[in-house]
């Protein structure tokens, strides 16, 4: 490994937190920056498409081999991950940036920024890499469409992903609902989309609890909004536990847009959503005071952390190791299987997920935390690109078998074997030598803890969830409806962006701090009424039109 020491992008420059560089390299495709591709020995070649026709040493189809020859350099934008950012400068001195410009035959040039407000300054510059990795659609005003109409994101037909990029095209193309998810209402194809392949990998957030005092209690694990209650009024009163419930304004957040307390009330959402077709958005409903007012009795009754507007994740964790705290909210990687770990030794300490809350035990919770098929960054190609077609057969290697396997799993020998015919992972990423969490050595091996552009494999999830308690919470997790009413993965018309945006960031602004208020009891429940006239004069039933429109739009795609 190689300690990170500064900003750097190989050959050049690089910002840092927010300044952009001076130059970059030349777009994809000049002469200098082209290199010879990888020998065949050095890790063979791999076939593209569905369709092998032997070509010499290689395997191919249309007129891609891996690796390509003459494939040459390009630059390649994304933000620095937290996972390795500490022990390496860039990715492509991962082992898995090696493995990719080995197999792929191409030099990744990275242009590395600190963070999404850097990203932003970069995409502004007008000085772009070849590539970028990035989220639009949560952080581009607009979305990729809007990044197409500004001359950002070069956009792509079908007919070119179909000659330059054909196994993702067939990625795509074989379900009518993810080619929808990578398109813009004009057609074009904006990138190179990260795709959970499985039901399984769409859910994974929700409650938690120490289900060692629940035993000792008495209690089963709670599935109503008064069960719940009940478990924590016992954690307090009969075991002293000073915060029964801790969760930060973030946490509470995440439980009410997943709609993981919001079922017992009638509320599918505090979050948009469809019913039927028709948008609706829960925190302008009449139910959610009903959800409010719940939250209210737990903090009056101090059974919520009395800081829950100010108490942050690194407390909430010792809070919950320590024992000064019995339930939280997290997900079943990063919260509840490091709170496992870190506590494996300590005697009768147990955690279990439990169900999202209902009005009635046996029922089943309206919604919970549930993903589109395409979520997260994109890898889309730039304006500035000098070859595009290049560039797409680089990003064509994730969905190739091959490549299936190096963004999944890793190096077979390193960071997993070959067992029964099934990708293990070994225990340099579930055991790390080096004392790495399980998170930490596989970011330097794959991509499937985080996303990018491959279709990601729910074997990697069953073994990265190496407890039982994380897989028995996901099973308890993914029970619910939340597909019958999840908004599609829309697109908001390039026209509407600039006002969507207004008045998302204004309506939900008035929204949080309201929801503080009156949980803290600042604002009492009985004013419920003037908060969603306010919301009316500010404008919230236009942009439910806004969205109604883009969720038209898509479904005629």
């Amino acid at each position: 490994m190689r300690k990170r020491r500064s900003w750097k992008k190989k050959g050049t420059a690089l910002m840092m937190a927010g300044a952009l560089a001076a130059s970059m390299l030349a777009g994809c495709g000049n002469d200098a920056n082209t290199t010879e591709a990888n020998p065949a020995g050095d890790g063979g070649q791999t076939e593209a498409g569905g369709q092998n026709d032997s070509q010499g040493e290689g395997e191919t189809t249309g007129s891609i081999t891996y690796p390509v020859a003459d494939a040459g350099k390009f630059t390649f934008g994304m933000t620095l991950s937290s996972s390795w950012s500490d022990r390496y400068d860039s990715f492509d001195e991962l082992p898995l940036g090696k493995e990719l410009e080995k197999e792929t035959g191409f030099d990744m040039e990275m242009v590395h920024v600190e963070n999404k407000q850097a990203m932003n300054l970069l995409l502004a510059s007008g000085e772009l890499p070849d590539a970028i990795s990035y989220n639009f659609k949560s952080n581009y005003t607009g979305g990729e469409a809007k990044a197409i109409q500004d001359g950002l994101i070069f956009p792509m037909s079908e007919e070119f992903v179909k000659e330059n990029a054909p196994d993702y095209w067939k990625a795509i193309s074989e379900n009518p609902e993810i080619l929808k998810q990578v398109k813009t209402p004009e057609g074009d194809i904006y990138g190179f989309a990260f795709i959970l392949g499985d039901e399984l990998l769409k859910s994974g957030q929700g409650l938690i609890v120490r289900d060692d005092w629940c035993e000792e209690l008495g209690l089963e694990l709670p599935e109503t909004a008064d069960e719940f209650y009940n478990m924590l009024k016992a954690f307090k009163e009969e075991k002293g536990v000073e915060i029964p419930f801790c969760v930060s304004t973030s946490t509470i957040g995440a439980l009410l847009n997943n709609g993981i307390v919001t079922s017992p009330f009638g509320l599918v959402t505090m979050d948009t959503y469809v019913d039927n077709g028709k948008v609706e958005i829960g925190y302008a409903r009449q139910e959610f005071k009903e959800v409010l007012a719940w939250f209210r009795k737990l903090y009056e009754e101090g059974l919520l952390d009395p800081n829950f507007a100010t108490v942050d994740q690194e407390t909430i964790t010792a809070n919950m190791l320590t024992g000064k705290a019995g339930a939280s909210a997290g997900a079943c990687g990063s919260i509840l299987g490091t709170w496992l770990t870190t506590n494996k030794d300590v005697e009768d300490y147990s955690l279990a997920g439990t169900k999202n809350l209902v009005a009635k035990r046996g029922d089943t919770p309206m919604y919970g935390h549930y993903n589109n098929d395409v979520v997260g960054s994109v890898a889309s190609i730039t304006t500035s690109c000098e070859n595009p077609e290049k560039v797409a057969q680089f990003f064509n290697y994730g969905y190739t078998e091959e490549g299936h396997m190096l963004y999944n799993f890793g190096i077979e020998g390193e960071s997993y074997e070959m067992q029964d015919g099934k990708p293990v992972y070994t225990d340099l990423v579930l055991n790390n030598p080096d004392g790495l969490t399980a998170n930490q050595a596989l970011s330097e091996y794959q991509l499937a803890v985080g996303n990018g552009p491959f279709v990601q494999d729910k074997d990697y999830l069953l073994q990265y969830y190496k407890e039982d308690e994380q897989k028995e919470a996901l099973e308890r997790w993914s029970d619910h409806t939340a597909k019958d009413y999840k908004l599609p993965a829309i697109t908001i018309n390039a026209d509407d962006s600039g006002e969507y945006a207004s008045l998302t960031s204004e309506l939900q602004t008035y929204r949080d701090e309201m929801i503080i208020k009156f949980i803290r009891g600042e604002e009492s429940l009985d004013n419920f009424d003037a908060y969603l006239n306010t919301l009316n004069s500010m404008g919230i039933e236009r942009l439910r039109e806004i969205i109604q429109n883009a969720v038209d739009e898509y479904n005629s795609r």
